[in-house]
């Protein structure tokens, strides 16, 4: 129904924000990002409305590409709004697209709420529907030997949870530090242990 709503925080609750356009304040349901943001700032959410029979409600997100991610994750069966905003919220869209493409239910089970039955039945229902070269994409801007940096970043992650990292923690620094088809994992390791 409304694409995006624009306008001035007025209020943050525990899970919403209350954002001010022409004298009406939106509740949307919101990431933590949102959450996070100072009363009185200008801020444009992309928003899901989702209308049920009792209840008419807004989920915002920062980007375009939360948004698409947010409305993937609701077409699992089993996968609500909520945990669906959970997961957009805890984890960046890369680390989830990362995680369906290399199959890995334990960064998904870092999301509150996703067990391992939740997060390989997200995996099996979404893996063909997120393409390897759009999570690069959304990293790097290069689409060149995609299973090479897809297989570095695995071991990457895999190395980082192994030393007692968490999953968010460890794929967050992945997502921040640059690789191509030609980085040695060994330094790609001791870049990202340096950043923790």
């Amino acid at each position: 129904m409304y694409g995006y709503i624009k306008g001035i925080v007025a209020d943050i609750e525990d899970d919403a924000v209350i954002i001010e356009n022409n004298d009406i304040g939106y509740r949307i349901f919101a990431t933590a990002d949102m959450l996070n943001l100072p009363i009185g700032t200008q801020v444009k959410a992309y928003t899901y409305t989702c209308v049920r029979e009792d209840a008419f409600i807004l989920y915002g997100f920062n980007s375009k590409e939360e948004l698409n991610l947010f409305k993937l994750l609701i077409g699992v069966s089993g996968v609500g709004p909520k945990m669906a905003l959970a997961i957009v919220s805890s984890l960046d869209s890369s680390s989830v697209k990362l995680a369906i493409i290399t199959q890995n239910a334990k960064l998904l089970c870092s999301a509150p709420g996703v067990g391992t039955k939740m997060a390989n039945r997200i995996i099996l229902e979404l893996k063909d529907k997120i393409k390897p070269e759009e999570m690069l994409a959304d990293v790097s801007g290069d689409n060149s030997d995609n299973a090479k940096l897809i297989e570095l970043r695995q071991e990457a992650f895999e190395a980082l949870t192994g030393l007692g990292i968490s999953p968010a923690v460890a794929s967050k620094a992945i997502n921040e530090t640059p690789m191509d088809e030609n980085s040695k994992i060994e330094t790609i390791i001791k870049q990202l242990l340096a950043k923790i």
